[in-house]
Formats: C-alpha cells, structure tokens, sequence
C-alpha cells in the first residue's frame, strides 16, 4: 500500500507585502501554491498510489476564491480519471460547516465532518484501511480531539488526520486541537497524518506522527524545502518519505561587513551573493560584521533605496531566477551613536520588553487573526521586533540637531 499526504496547501495565498514587484515575478509567486499542489498530484498519478490524504487549510482562508475552488476540484477530478480517492478535513483557515451540499467535489472526494468519524477502503490488492479525521467549524478548536478517536479497529492499516498542534497548556496557545504524542500512541494506530505546523518534520518514527509541511513556503521563516510525504508499507510498518516540490524557496543569507563598504560595493556583493542562489529564490541578506556603517548607507538600507537598486539592476539583466525582498541590519554591527547607550541596560530591557507574552499581551484581541498569531508564535519575530526597535532608536538618535 502507499499513499500520498500533504496539508496546508493554502491556495491563492495572498503573500502579503510582496506585491509591489514586476508582474512576472509577481506572477510566479501568485502561483506558486497552485503549482506545488499540481505537482503532488501528478506524482499521485505517476506512483498510482491507493489514495491521498489532505489534512486540513486547503484554503487560505474560509472566503476562498472562485480560482482556488475550481484549481482544487480539477485536481481531484484528475485523481478521479485515475480512481484514486481523496480523504480531506478542513483547517483552522478554511474553517465551516460541513454539510453534503458544503462543495460539489467529485465522487472520489471523501470530506470528513466537523466531528471526528472514520471511513474505510479497501485496497486494489484487498487491503482494508480506516481513516479517521474531523474538519474545524471554527477558526479555534481548543477542545482535546484526540479523545474523540477510535482506538485501532479490526483493519489492515489505520490512519488518524489531525490538524493541530502539541498541547502547551497554556490557554494562549492551545488554540488548535492540542494533543500529546502519549494522547496519540495509545490509539494504537500505524500512521498520524498531522496539518498545521508549516515545517516538514517526524514526530514520532514509529508509528510515524508526522507534520509534511506546506507544499509552498509563504514568508521568510518558512525557509528551504517543502513538499509532501509519500507513505510506503514495508513489513508491517508505513514509512514516510519526503518530497520536494516548492516552485519557490525562501532563503535568507548572511552577509560579512568586514570592511567599509561604498553603496557601489556593497550593491555588488549583494548581486554576487544572489546570484549563487539555484532554481528561484526570494531572498533576503542579513548583514552582520563589526565594521561602522556610515549614517547615509544606512539610511539608505533603510528606506529602501539600495533594496530598490538592487532589484532594479536585476530587471535590467533580463529575467532574473532568485528576487531580493528585504535587506537586514542585524544587532552586531557597530552602528554608531550606539555607544552613548549603556549595552547592558539596553540588553536587560530588551530582554525584559521583547517577550512573547508581552507582545501578546499587546495585540490584544489582534491574535483572533490567524496570520498574526502565527507570527506571534516565531521567536524569530521577536527578534525582529527588538531589532526594528534599535534602529528606530539610532536612527532617531542620528537626526536630532
């Protein structure tokens, strides 16, 4: 037996801030999920695989497009000319009320209701396998799922599709579906096919508890690879094997001032940088050193402007394979004025200041958005909150008279 499974497809992600690029460029962004999904589900058809499982966030949001709806059921339709069934729940993104009249997938669609229930099938060589899974009705589920599911029954192979995330225990956190990998062993089961968390990953190896990913990273801190798992049985055991099919990769590369650099330089170490780059990249630099950066290249990172010379050089060589969004000024650099600031106070306060639970505290009714409790939820966000907030204060330190 051997199937496909996958999550978080997040069709016609609206990859916010990163618009205002040429309409080629912008194109393949835009398209990006649309192609990783088509790329999953040709391989389903060139493995004739027994089924694919898509646990959950098919949709960026519960308001999908008209665009992304018809893209996905043609896709399923393409699975059904193969008589390859789909076993699909929704997410905390597209979130609704399942009814019969919910969509009009074709009949090879299986879509699980908003309480947990189980379908089974059988195999083209008379294997019997029970799939269990549930859809969200609401954006948050902070109720225990798992104890809703059956333990193993009397089949070959049985599935669980959980869209959710470890338990935390703590209340601003444990919005969706929280569970334990204990919670999740003592079902017995030979595979959890888990959505939510953006990150391929494994778990638990045996029985395999695994998160694929999304297909398509969205932004910077959903960086390198990303695809989809394709699940072999092998003496009694399901093994998951991951697959790469993202259109584009995010990366993010760090770069050494060692020396004073003129804009000009600087402008061409970039472009030297980017260009080691393969297939197509967004990419953002991190410049790190302990060289002074004079007040008007800064400046000039800033607001933009060398960012904007950047992309404008790469325009002008044709069409280029990887595109600069972001240009970074990290902490390290010895940015002047900063010594008129007493390090350790500064670092105790950001410390003190910068916190999760304080910037959650902050946002406030905010977080009811997914996107921002997300981004919350990065420690990498906060770091770049401390940062920001050093420049601010530099640079406003720079323009006093």
């Amino acid at each position: 037996m051997k199937f496909i499974h996958t999550a978080d497809l997040h069709l016609d992600s609206p990859f916010r801030g990163l618009t205002d690029m040429p309409t080629t460029i912008w194109e393949k962004v835009h398209q990006s999920t649309f192609l990783a999904f088509q790329k999953i589900v040709d391989a389903a058809i060139e493995q004739q695989v027994d089924f694919v499982l898509i646990v959950g966030d098919i949709y960026d949001r519960d308001h999908h497009s008209a665009e992304a709806e018809d893209f996905f059921i043609r896709q399923c339709q393409r699975l059904g000319k193969e008589k390859i069934p789909v076993y699909l729940s929704y997410g905390n993104h597209d979130y609704q009320t399942v009814s019969s009249q919910s969509e009009a997938f074709p009949e090879n669609v299986h879509v699980f209701g908003n309480q947990v229930e189980t379908s089974q099938f059988t195999t083209r060589d008379g294997q019997i396998v029970a799939i269990t899974g549930f859809s969200y009705q609401k954006r948050w589920l902070p109720e225990n799922q798992v104890t809703a599911f059956p333990e193993k029954g009397n089949v070959d192979w049985q599935i669980g599709m959980l869209h959710g995330a470890i338990r935390q225990n703590d209340v601003n956190q444990d919005h969706y579906a929280p569970f334990t990998l204990d919670e999740l062993q003592a079902k017995n089961y030979d595979y959890w096919a888990l959505g939510h968390i953006h990150k391929h990953q494994l778990l638990n190896e045996m029985p395999p508890v695994v998160y694929p990913g999304d297909p398509q990273g969205r932004h910077k801190n959903e960086d390198g690879q990303h695809g989809y798992y394709l699940v072999q049985s092998h003496e009694h055991q399901l093994v998951p094997q991951f697959n790469a099919v993202a259109p584009i990769e995010w990366h993010t590369i760090p770069v050494s001032i060692d020396e004073q650099l003129t804009n000009d330089l600087l402008l061409e170490k970039l472009l030297e940088l980017g260009e080691k780059t393969t297939s197509f990249n967004m990419v953002a630099f991190d410049l790190q050193g302990t060289a002074e950066i004079d007040s008007l290249t800064k400046q000039l990172i800033s607001n933009g402007s060398i960012l904007e010379r950047l992309q404008d050089k790469l325009i002008t060589n044709g069409t280029p394979h990887w595109w600069p969004y972001q240009i970074n000024l990290q902490d390290k650099l010895a940015l002047p004025k900063m010594t008129d600031l007493d390090q350790d106070y500064w670092d105790q306060s950001a410390k003190e200041t910068f916190n999760r639970d304080d910037v959650v505290e902050l946002a406030g009714k905010l977080t009811k958005y997914d996107f921002i409790a997300e981004r919350l939820q990065d420690p990498d966000f906060i770091t770049e909150l401390r940062q920001a907030a050093t420049r601010q204060l530099e640079e406003g330190d720079d323009n006093e008279d």
